[in-house]
């Protein structure tokens, strides 16, 4: 049986319980499990570089990871995955930051992994490859001999031509990802709009169903939705709560309530949720009592995880997200 081998930006290793509650944890882990194999990926630390690759076995799977410098982080991570990729692919464009140096970075960072994973992977492995960190990985491979199959799975949305190709590099991106054997898309909105952008670039050949020819380059497109692991939140919601939780829940009797974490990010629709909350309660004013809606006495009080705060646009105005909600906590708080 062949062996697994998934690369993505961070991994996160068997001791990290946090990590793996991750989204794209959950996806990876319930396929290296039943194949074993390699996690390759950044640990997350930033220093030498130049250090042995980090390994931990754990049963069959293997976890390889690696330092960025700070430069090759600046550049590679925050000036254009997080500032030209990220913004770009979730259709913000009046956010991106196209700077040349950052660019550059970004090819160089997947040079030195294609070069790093190289003298890891064995001839029968199949290569899987995940998210817009890494776009132009399988071609540095290809650069390097590796005849592997090796599969993309991209995470966010893909943007129609009017966007992607608003980016300086679009085309040499759009070529290097038909170094792919297959891609895989969580819409069928999205899988177009890539074939789309390579329409607008060069003669797209489609042989049958979702093969396709490109700048000479056979691959093939597929629609993979993916999401939660619906056994784990059932196991986890029949078993004891946390002991804060578990205080609140006694102390709040039969009030319900609604919780939400999520990151300081303009994707994610903070406000929005509480418009539609707002919305919700002036629709059905009969339904208030039955929630509890906290009072939030100090910015602090308000509840995200941390957001990429080293990239420029992903900072909220000052005060702004926070002095909303609690202006709003204050208008509708029951507790």
């Amino acid at each position: 049986m062949s062996r697994l081998v998934v690369v993505s930006n961070r991994i996160a290793p068997p001791d990290d319980k946090k990590a793996s509650a991750g989204g794209l944890a959950v996806g990876i882990m319930g396929a290296l499990k039943a194949a074993g194999g390699l996690w390759f990926g950044w640990s997350g630390e930033i220093g030498d570089d130049s250090q042995p690759l980090k390994k931990v076995t754990q049963g069959n799977i293997t976890w390889a990871s690696f330092n960025l410098s700070e430069q090759d982080h600046d550049e590679y991570y925050n000036r254009f995955s997080n500032a030209v990729l990220w913004p770009a692919f979730h259709y913000r464009l009046d956010l991106v930051d196209f700077q040349r140096e950052a660019w550059e970075g970004y090819q160089r960072v997947n040079a030195t992994l294609a070069d790093k994973l190289l003298p890891l992977i064995e001839p029968d492995d199949i290569v899987w490859i995940h998210d817009y960190h890494l776009l132009p990985l399988a071609h540095e491979l290809r650069q390097r001999g590796v005849n592997n199959r090796v599969g993309f799975f991209l995470h966010i949305p893909f943007p129609t031509p009017e966007i992607f190709n608003a980016l300086p590099p679009h085309a040499e991106l759009l070529e290097q990802l038909c170094d792919y054997d297959l891609l895989g898309f969580q819409t069928e909105s999205d899988r177009q709009a890539f074939l789309d952008c390579i329409a607008v670039q060069t003669r797209l050949t489609t042989r049958s169903g979702n093969a396709h020819v490109a700048w000479g380059k056979p691959f093939q497109t597929e629609v993979y939705p993916i999401g939660i692991d619906p056994d784990e939140i059932a196991r986890s919601a029949k078993g004891p709560l946390p002991p804060k939780l578990a205080q609140l829940k006694s102390e709040l009797k039969s009030v319900q309530n609604i919780f939400s974490v999520e990151r300081l990010d303009y994707s994610k629709g903070l406000p929005e949720r509480f418009l539609a909350y707002e919305a919700l309660l002036e629709k059905y004013p009969s339904i208030t009592a039955r929630f509890a809606t906290p009072r939030l006495p100090r910015p602090r009080a308000v509840m995200s995880r941390p957001t990429r705060i080293s990239v420029t646009s992903w900072k909220p105005p000052p005060g702004a997200l926070t002095a909303s909600m609690v202006s709003w906590a204050g208008r509708r708080s029951t507790i």
